[in-house]
């Protein structure tokens, strides 16, 4: 997501606005069922921090997909009052609640204002660009991040990501939500599916690509991130792995001089579909003369799948077996 200037407001403009635009703030909604024996307050780490959490929450913002598969399984998606910052993505097909489109209140990065306007008494997601985090957190809004987009934004320090990273998770929002014996169980199925799935070095490289959005240029992972994690667990070897960001800017020179034996292709996350995505990646001029490409070495992954949420384990899943043999 592109970094963008945080707008200086004050605190108090910022209430007003709160007291303002109560009226358009998403409906309340069913607690979740606590089933953990949770006692507040709960400290947490959010990338390296502690958290306080004083009471259980029952009105959360989300920033991106993520944010909303990670509190579906933890129990904890019904929480959700107001989505932000998904940017046309789907969600996928096997949340287990998930929320309703309803409650989006910004495809794009929130500002401060319709933060506090939406009256969260938590805010959850990939970090904050548009908004000011001390100045939501002035508001009396605590804010944790996905641990997998520690360092995404300006405000939280970087932390070493792997798919353990996703489970982590999930177990600390069931900390938070009171709802830890659901999330632990998600957490265990998930770990054990990351170890079923992972395997040894084998040998093959691979170049994950994906365009943000209709108009920005051919992107790939780096060496940072979920996406890393991922290919990493299955086996392959990252042709970007020796770049420290997880974002790139690529051109096709350079994955023809790296002739990778796959390419993995991310589609949705502007909404585009399948067949678009794989057509404007064989658009970009000399795409079509990578070897992968000639073979039909092209694996498809939904947008979800480089994101640190459980998404990222079906990522992994279907990457090798589309690789193996």
């Amino acid at each position: 997501m592109p970094s963008l200037s945080r707008p200086a407001l004050a605190t108090a403009t910022l209430v007003t606005a709160a007291l303002a635009l109560a009226g358009c703030a998403a409906p309340a909604t069913t607690a979740p069922q606590a089933d953990g024996g949770a006692a507040y307050p709960v400290t947490v780490t959010d990338c390296g921090d502690d958290v306080q959490i004083t009471h259980r929450p029952e009105r959360v913002l989300t920033v991106g997909t993520a944010a909303v598969e990670l509190l579906d399984a933890a129990g904890a998606s019904s929480a959700i009052t107001a989505r932000t910052a998904e940017f046309g993505a789907a969600l996928p097909d096997t949340l287990t609640n998930p929320p309703s489109d309803d409650l989006i209140l910004d495809p794009a990065d929130p500002t401060t204002e319709s933060i506090v306007g939406a009256t969260p008494d938590l805010v959850f997601g990939y970090g904050l660009f548009t908004a000011d985090p001390a100045q939501v957190k002035a508001a009396g809004i605590p804010v944790l991040t996905v641990q997998g987009e520690c360092g995404h934004d300006a405000s939280t320090a970087s932390e070493a990501v792997d798919l353990g990273t996703i489970t982590t998770d999930v177990r600390r929002l069931g900390t938070v939500f009171g709802t830890s014996t659901t999330a632990d169980a998600t957490a265990d199925t998930l770990d054990a599916r990351v170890a079923a799935a992972s395997r040894a070095a084998t040998g093959e490289s691979v170049a994950w690509v994906y365009h943000f959005s209709s108009e920005d240029p051919l992107s790939a992972y780096g060496g940072a991130g979920m996406p890393a994690a991922v290919l990493t667990g299955a086996g392959l070897r990252n042709v970007y792995a020796d770049q420290s960001d997880a974002y790139l800017t690529v051109s096709a020179e350079s994955l023809l001089t790296a002739q990778p034996t796959w390419i993995v292709l991310t589609y949705g996350l502007y909404g585009e579909t399948e067949q678009q995505a794989r057509e404007k990646l064989l658009a970009e001029p000399g795409i079509s003369d990578l070897d992968a490409v000639k073979a039909g070495r092209i694996v498809m992954v939904g947008a979800d799948t480089s994101s640190p949420s459980p998404a990222a384990v079906s990522g992994l899943e279907q990457i090798v077996a589309a690789t193996d043999g």
